[in-house]
């Protein structure tokens, strides 16, 4: 008896964490909160630099910029910026999001640059919804 409800409960928690993986493709992907969140933080980011991109990144992602442009320098990580600017934003951003794939807490949001470019960004589900992330 005891085996079986070992058993019942083993299922339920491999039932529990395959419903919670989903990836998102096409429209649903492009119009997911995740997606949201990825356009927020690019925009913040291009508009208005790293200050007014905090609202939509984790604390580890601000640290991940703050040491890129500590180890790049001012001109190298307006460089960066000037790059983001260069490619598209809103809704046209919006059309190049391929997936999201999401793992309860987590999500890897992929968006095609150009034709030999995929743009990878990790997101994470915070008390004030989900925010720009880094790779766990």
């Amino acid at each position: 008896m005891r085996f079986l409800i070992f058993a019942t409960a083993m299922l339920a928690l491999v039932a529990a964490t395959a419903a919670e993986a989903q990836t998102l493709t096409g429209e649903a992907a492009r119009k997911s909160p995740q997606a949201d969140a990825f356009l927020a933080y690019e925009h913040a980011l291009i508009e208005g630099g790293l200050e007014a991109a905090i609202p939509y990144m984790t604390p580890a992602k601000l640290a991940d910029l703050k040491g890129m442009a500590e180890m790049f320098g001012e001109d190298g990580f307006n460089q960066f910026l000037d790059r983001m600017r260069g490619g598209a934003q809103g809704e046209a951003r919006r059309r190049q999001i391929m997936s999201v794939a999401i793992d309860g807490g987590h999500a890897v949001l992929e968006a095609r640059d150009d034709p030999n470019t995929v743009t990878e960004q990790h997101l994470d589900r915070t008390k004030e919804g989900w925010k720009v992330s880094v790779r766990p």
